[in-house]
């Protein structure tokens, strides 16, 4: 077995969209042409060829294709692969991999080569250069991860350390000794997020856990993973989920 399940190609009409919808299954896409806006648990990205990206199962994500639409490489990672993947800390929750790669560009545009042979040996071939892509990516984010500066490492560790408290971006610099304006920018360009955007995400990561493990109100939850109030707290995990605390705790 590859590890990779139901490889396909897809394409999409310029100026296109897809309403915000949700998958049973975790699907990795690699984009080979054009481009499009992709919002996804309360991020917004645009990406173009070379970006890989990877979309958590029942995630909540809408899509609006530009000038020349697009077309892209997706496949769904068996429950083996997925695991091997979280043994490798692979970052999988809905932030862009990779962006802007001319060597998975040129992996997506063989895929596509392969998948239009259409004999008994193209889901063999396009498989394998999907196992090369994961490859490549994992090679990607190791350099990346060595390239974040130790500043940004120490504002992360502070992040996670509390997420419940209180901070603003000028506390944040002050940990990391830099400019807001240089902090924002540059976490930006690692983590595809902003602090605030992390942060929150940190907090509705706990409170999800807490709303998986026990049968604690809602209110002391969202107090306790440092939400001013219920109100703050539906937003934010709606914002990340695209549903209510409530809802999400009934779907478990």
């Amino acid at each position: 077995m590859s590890g990779i399940v139901d490889l396909h190609v897809s394409e999409y009409r310029p100026g296109g969209s897809m309403a915000g919808h949700r998958h049973d299954e975790a699907w990795f896409c690699l984009v080979v042409e054009g481009g499009y806006e992709e919002s996804i648990l309360g991020m917004r990205n645009v990406h173009g060829p070379g970006d890989l990206l990877f979309c958590p199962a029942h995630a909540a994500h809408g899509q609006r294709f530009g000038s020349q639409g697009a077309r892209k490489v997706i496949f769904h990672p068996d429950d083996t692969l997925t695991g091997l993947l979280g043994e490798h800390r692979a970052r999988l929750d809905g932030r862009p991999l990779i962006r802007r790669s001319p060597a998975l560009y040129e992996l997506g545009r063989r895929i596509v080569e392969a998948v239009a042979v259409d004999d008994a040996h193209a889901p063999m071939c396009a498989e394998a250069l999907a196992l090369d892509v994961l490859a490549e990516t994992g090679r990607g984010m190791a350099e990346l991860s060595l390239m974040e500066p130790g500043w940004m490492r120490r504002v992360r560790q502070c992040l996670h350390d509390d997420p419940a408290r209180e901070l603003s971006l000028a506390d944040l610099a002050a940990v990391a000794g830099r400019h807001p304006v240089h902090l924002a920018r540059s976490f930006r360009l690692f983590h595809h997020c902003t602090p605030g955007d992390y942060l929150r995400r940190l907090r509705v990561e706990r409170a999800g856990h807490l709303l998986r493990t026990t049968k604690r109100p809602l209110l002391d939850i969202a107090l306790e993973c440092g939400f001013a109030g219920a109100a703050q707290f539906s937003r934010s995990f709606r914002a990340v989920h695209a549903m209510t605390p409530s809802a999400w705790r009934r779907s478990r």
